[in-house]
């Protein structure tokens, strides 16, 4: 029996009022606005990425700007639109560089730990077919063994569900010799996405 999308949206929206309310790391102390994500209540993709950035923060939504831009032509390069995925980040909060508060960072195991109830609260709630993990810290917080220079293209088996690691779409902004192998890359996204195991709607 299927899940009632709008319970999904409830569940998803008192999340979201979780999320700005989240004291559990100090990296609430210097964001601008939570950013716990956004999309299809009734995906069968989520899109994890590692943490929100400047951009992100001001506007308190998912990949917005260039690595936005960038990441809705991976996803339609795959035959999928932003508005068909749910797209989050492993910390709600941003991360950036003591003394260049311009600048982000990658987020610290720590942090990512302290968020990982909600991540896994997301998951439970959408139930994703597969979960597409954009750069290193977020394939860490899923398959803390796997070095994404090795696996990143290719399915990896995890008992939540299918885990597809990418390169993070600011890493191939600031390394144009990447951007080619993103686009291989999420090319098994297609794949995934169109078999009907993985791309149907989540029971």
């Amino acid at each position: 029996m299927g899940v009632d999308p709008g319970s999904r949206e409830q569940r998803l929206a008192a999340l979201r009022r979780g999320v700005a309310r989240c004291r559990r790391c100090p990296l609430w102390r210097g964001a601008t606005h939570a950013v716990a994500g956004e999309g299809n209540p009734n995906a069968a993709v989520m899109v994890a990425g590692e943490g929100p950035g400047r951009q992100e923060d001001l506007s308190g939504r998912p990949f917005v700007g260039r690595a936005g831009r960038l990441l809705e032509q991976l996803l339609a390069h795959a035959g999928l639109r932003r508005e068909d995925v749910y797209i989050t980040n492993v910390v709600k909060h941003r991360a950036a560089t003591p003394g260049t508060p311009r600048r982000d960072r990658p987020p610290l195991s720590g942090e990512i730990g302290a968020c990982r109830s909600w991540l896994l609260e997301q998951i439970e709630i959408l139930r994703p077919r597969v979960i597409v993990t954009l750069g290193r810290h977020a394939l860490a917080a899923f398959l803390p063994a796997a070095a994404i220079g090795d696996c990143h293209g290719r399915p990896q088996a995890h008992d939540i569900c299918t885990i597809l690691p990418l390169y993070h779409p600011s890493y191939a902004l600031h390394n144009p010799g990447v951007r080619p192998l993103l686009f291989r890359d999420v090319a098994a996204l297609r794949a995934l996405a169109a078999d009907r195991r993985a791309g149907g709607s989540s029971s």
